[in-house]
């Protein structure tokens, strides 16, 4: 049976993900800082999708700078945040082989994706439609 495709599913699916690379920090000798940089993005990618499906539309494009440059239609989003979004999608470019750009990870960019994150989980609580 497939799974329930709403934006409560999508909220939770996106906490999840963020427990998982809250909690992955403290285990680096599993979570090495590309596996945190994919479950911090698939967080941060639920969590745009839940605020979007909670409006009762989806986002054009699905890279993270997209997404959140899109989410501007329900939220106030500042500009240093689209743009820490950005330099993050830069990072990997996997979708295409056309444009396929792989790069390290940081410990210093984790932690700044982990506060991007934070942010992004804020800003969908804050703004998305309950089904109350």
């Amino acid at each position: 049976m497939a799974k329930e495709f709403n934006s409560d599913s999508l909220l939770a699916e996106a906490h999840d993900y963020y427990k998982l690379s809250v909690g992955g920090l403290k285990r680096k000798n599993i979570f090495t800082n590309e596996i945190l940089y994919n479950t911090i993005s698939i967080s941060i990618e639920k969590y745009i999708m839940g605020l979007f499906v909670s409006h009762k539309q989806l986002p054009q494009c699905h890279t993270l700078f997209n997404m959140i440059t899109e989410m501007k239609k329900f939220a106030t989003v500042d500009d240093n945040l689209v743009q820490q979004m950005h330099y993050f999608d830069k990072k990997q470019q996997i979708c295409s082989l056309a444009t396929y750009n792989k790069k390290d990870i940081a410990d210093e960019d984790i932690l700044n994706f982990i506060y991007v994150l934070n942010e992004v989980k804020r800003i969908v609580l804050s703004n998305v439609v309950t089904n109350s």
